[in-house]
């Protein structure tokens, strides 16, 4: 990808804007690569941190790889809940409905990036961990992290995967609201009409699973997909607690990326355990079940080690691809696994296709795109610079490196707006 050419090409055009971290000050150098957080080099232009060149074959295998574990994490937690198979001798087959249980296993695959953090060390011939910090302030986001899964895990015994992947983006209007409430953020505009949208389209996402739930109108809600919809809800609130987290407490440390997920995966597996104790003696849990399920099943015990594999994947690939490319990339990719979902549940008859969920879909993409920035109406819409608006610390995103790369959309030339 030749992104200085596409610059070049693009200011001439008018329709992409110089973003606010490119320097502009002697006009558009044809020699000037894209800038962004990340380094003083594109980051689009293939190069790391250190400068070492990074092929672009790589990057598309990144971002291939990032597109299937994604997918493959969900359906796999789809597939798990449609495979019936005896809690015990005697019993009746159930579905691997075992939401605490399956955040176990998540856990298992977040800690495997710890394993590669410490591998990656290895390899450069690092014997200690830079930057230390204290391990302990990872357990309150882990715990907001499990808290969110598990309530997801739960929600698709109920709903299509699909609609469990769209209804998270409501994390958007949690992410908004925390903002202003926690964090003291002010939201511009673009933000609110960004939420507006998510929500118009979450609620059109909604009506399809709760009226039309397989395909035919039904009179009444129907209640398990209410109950779905709403776990799924309710679970964006903690994943949007775990941001507010991440950016309150965590701002002060550089904490690599892969060490942080590794670290939320590690005590995550603590925290399950103890959860585990108390739930099972109380019947909110039956781990021994799950056990008996899985060693009498070849295609849930695949299904569950797979799970396992794809989201360290998922992980490592996501945070590769903000490394190297951008986070412009990932919500474009984070898109594309979305209707991959759907594609694939459609194909296998999980789910029965409905115009309202498509309608729902555009309108939520397009609500993303505008609250993170990702396309700019500039035109319509005021935008502070970099030093007015920072966006909340996520995982996928190198500590201090938290701007997305905008796509400027504009009516005017560049030069008119001078």
């Amino acid at each position: 990808l030749d992104w200085g050419r596409l610059r070049r090409n693009s200011l001439s055009s008018g329709w992409l804007r110089t973003p606010p971290w490119v320097s502009s000050s002697s006009g558009p150098n044809p020699n000037q690569k894209l800038t962004t957080p990340h380094n003083s080099e594109s980051s689009a232009a293939m190069t790391t941190s250190s400068g070492s060149y990074v092929s672009p074959t790589w990057i598309y295998l990144l971002m291939l790889v990032m597109l299937i574990s994604g997918a493959a994490n969900t359906l796999l937690m789809k597939l798990q809940v449609r495979t019936h198979v005896p809690t015990g001798p005697g019993e009746e087959a159930t579905g691997f409905s075992h939401p605490v249980t399956q955040s176990f296993f998540m856990a298992i695959g977040e800690c495997l990036c710890l394993a590669a953090f410490y591998g990656k060390l290895a390899v450069d011939g690092k014997t200690e961990v830079p930057n230390a910090f204290p391990k302990s302030i990872m357990i309150i986001p882990a715990l907001c992290d499990l808290t969110a899964s598990t309530l997801i895990h739960a929600a698709y015994v109920f709903i299509p995967a699909s609609i469990a992947q769209m209804t998270r983006g409501s994390i958007v209007i949690f992410t908004c609201v925390a903002s202003v409430l926690f964090l003291g953020r002010r939201q511009y505009a673009f933000h609110y009409t960004g939420v507006v949208f998510v929500a118009t389209g979450i609620a059109i996402v909604a009506m399809a699973a709760i009226f039309f739930p397989h395909g035919e109108q039904r009179s009444e809600p129907s209640r398990s997909a209410t109950l779905g919809v709403s776990l799924c809800l309710v679970a964006q609130i903690f994943h949007a607690a775990m941001l507010v987290v991440e950016e309150k407490f965590l701002r002060n440390y550089t904490i690599p990326p892969l060490q942080a997920v590794g670290l939320e995966g590690a005590f995550g597996i603590g925290i399950i355990a103890v959860a585990l104790a108390i739930l099972n003696p109380l019947g909110y849990e039956n781990t021994p079940g799950a056990v008996y399920q899985l060693g009498h099943s070849t295609v849930l015990l695949v299904a569950v080690i797979c799970s396992v594999v794809s989201i360290a994947l998922f992980n490592w690939s996501g945070i590769s691809i903000t490394a190297h490319s951008s986070c412009v990339a990932r919500a474009t990719i984070d898109g594309a696994r979305t209707i991959l979902i759907w594609a694939v549940e459609l194909l296998l008859l999980w789910n029965v296709f409905h115009p309202l969920q498509l309608i729902g879909f555009i309108v939520l993409a397009m609500g993303t795109l505008l609250y993170n920035r990702i396309v700019e109406f500039r035109t319509i819409f005021y935008y502070p610079d970099a030093e007015e608006e920072k966006p909340l610390v996520h995982k996928g995103l190198e500590t201090g490196d938290l701007e997305a790369k905008p796509i400027v959309l504009t009516t005017k030339p560049v030069e008119a707006q001078k």
